[in-house]
């Protein structure tokens, strides 16, 4: 199952632009949020609640008090989203949202909540415009309601002027707005006191004085993460191997070369800190004997001999004692899903985040990411092509949670 864990209610009232909102709805999901619909027994006149049903993915609610569908808190529940967003909002609904009344379910879902609230008026110009209608909304803006302005245009009943709800792709954008200011204020320090370890990078294993085993890690996943976890409040140590990258006022590197030195500096590090985020691209293999001396001279061929480097973060005794490790797996071919999933178990982490190394745009030497976050006995969290530092809030987000 993919989200972003973000919960909306969606308030739909008796207007003929209800039909909109089921456009919104889907906007809204497609976006990866979990949408809960509350109609009024008004808006059930212009559109029913299967459709909303069908593309929620729950049961839609109407009445108050109807112990057969929805419990006497429901309004509680509904309220306990991360937004509330009515769309279309009536004259009356937005009147009586002004005045507190609470006659309906959907109407005491705004009075119990303490999420922000967006409100889409639609009705005739002549209401929009009405001295009653205009103080009610601004008493609603004052309080902090975030209101969409309709526009102009045909009206349903044939006048023209202003009173059109807006049109659903404009409000996903404004709720996506208002989602992402409240995300980053709640950031701001989630993370503080925690001493967070990240690698980052990728390791080299000589073959000789000149050349070395490698990958194309940059690091740059890496040092995102290092650099969102410090701008979170966290105290961030960077075990960086061989990452040609600029670096962060206030956040302590590490250099290193090979897993050998990884490895040192790593259980040396480990002890002292609450998460690590294995960022870092450790070799798999490296040159028997530790590599020639010198040069190696140019032959038309060369046997090399190599060995397995043992799994470092393996030998890591992590969340069992309060330690949070989040392993990373980049992976290729038709079971990669599988193939990482079944990493989480077997290096004992707390957190598995995958990327698909098959494609060109994202991953090694790229800004751009695309990645799933897994937890064992969680659903998988897919994360759409962003940037690293995107992708690196999203799974700070998913770390605090955790903690939480």
């Amino acid at each position: 199952m993919t989200g972003t864990g973000i919960r909306i209610t969606l308030g739909v009232t008796g207007s003929i632009a209800a039909y909109k909102a089921v456009e919104l709805l889907r906007l809204l999901a497609r976006a990866g949020h979990d949408v809960h619909v509350v109609q009024t027994p008004a808006s059930r006149e212009f559109i029913g609640g299967m459709t909303f049903q069908a593309l929620s993915g729950h049961p839609v609610v109407t009445e108050q008090f109807d112990p057969d569908t929805v419990s006497s808190f429901a309004h509680i529940d509904l309220a306990s989203a991360d937004l509330m967003l009515v769309a279309p909002a009536t004259a009356d609904t937005i009147g009586k949202m002004a005045a507190g009344i609470a006659d309906n379910l959907l109407l005491s879902t705004y009075l119990a909540t303490a999420a922000p609230v967006v409100i889409c008026p639609a009705m005739n110009q002549r209401m929009w415009n009405h001295a009653a209608v205009r103080s009610n909304v601004e008493t609603l803006r004052n309080r902090g309601v975030i209101i969409v302005e309709p526009g102009a245009g045909e009206l349903a009943c044939g006048e023209e002027g202003a009173g059109r709800m807006a049109e659903p792709e404009a409000i996903a954008a404004l709720v996506a707005e208002v989602l992402f200011a409240r995300t980053a204020q709640a950031q701001e320090h989630d993370l503080s006191g925690l001493r967070i370890l990240v690698t980052a990078g990728g390791t080299r294993e000589p073959i000789d004085s000149v050349r070395f085993i490698t990958n194309r890690s940059s690091g740059r996943m890496g040092f995102a993460l290092a650099e969102a976890a410090h701008e979170r409040g966290a105290e961030v140590t960077v075990i960086a191997a061989n990452c040609a990258l600029s670096r962060e006022s206030g956040i302590r590197y590490i250099d290193v070369s090979t897993a050998t030195e990884l490895e040192k500096e790593l259980r040396l590090e480990f002890e002292e800190c609450d998460v690590l985020l294995m960022a870092a691209a450790v070799s798999d293999y490296k040159v028997s004997d530790g590599g020639t001396k010198g040069k190696l001279e140019k032959k038309e061929k060369t046997d090399l001999r190599l060995e397995a480097i043992s799994d470092i973060v393996s030998g890591l005794n992590g969340n069992g004692s309060g330690r949070l490790k989040v392993g990373f797996s980049a992976e290729y071919g038709e079971d990669k899903l599988e193939r990482a999933r079944g990493k989480l178990s077997e290096k004992s982490l707390g957190m598995m985040i995958f990327n698909d190394i098959s494609r060109a745009d994202i991953g090694f030497e790229s800004s751009y990411n695309e990645i799933t976050i897994m937890t064992p006995g969680g659903e998988d969290i897919f994360v759409e092509k962003a940037t690293k530092r995107d992708c690196a809030e999203r799974i700070l987000d998913q770390v605090a949670e955790l903690l939480r």
